[in-house]
């Protein structure tokens, strides 16, 4: 079931539809996202918001992007779990 939340970042609310069972890490994500655009915003005062969001977006954007890298695809392991499951029911069936 759905529900409204609001979740405030670099002072402003936004109003979200969330499911329930989401809500809890979507309240988590905001605040990560906040805490980011005031460290950025601290760092860099002059900047708009806009500017620190775009800056804050890419670094994130970076940041799962180095993450997706260094995580191991799993198709190519499910494809040798699959083959090893094979070779193992043809050698079950010559017994």
């Amino acid at each position: 079931m759905e529900k409204s939340i609001r979740v405030r970042i670099l002072g402003r609310d936004y109003p979200l539809r969330v499911q329930e069972d989401d809500e809890a890490a979507t309240r988590e994500m905001a605040a990560h996202v906040d805490a980011r655009m005031r460290a950025f915003k601290t760092a860099h005062p002059e900047q708009s918001d806009l500017v620190t969001a775009v800056v804050t977006a890419l670094a994130l954007a970076e940041e799962l992007y180095h993450a997706r890298e260094a995580t191991p695809d799993l198709t190519q392991f499910n494809d040798e779990i699959d083959e090893i499951d094979r070779l193992l029911a043809e050698a079950l069936s010559t017994d």
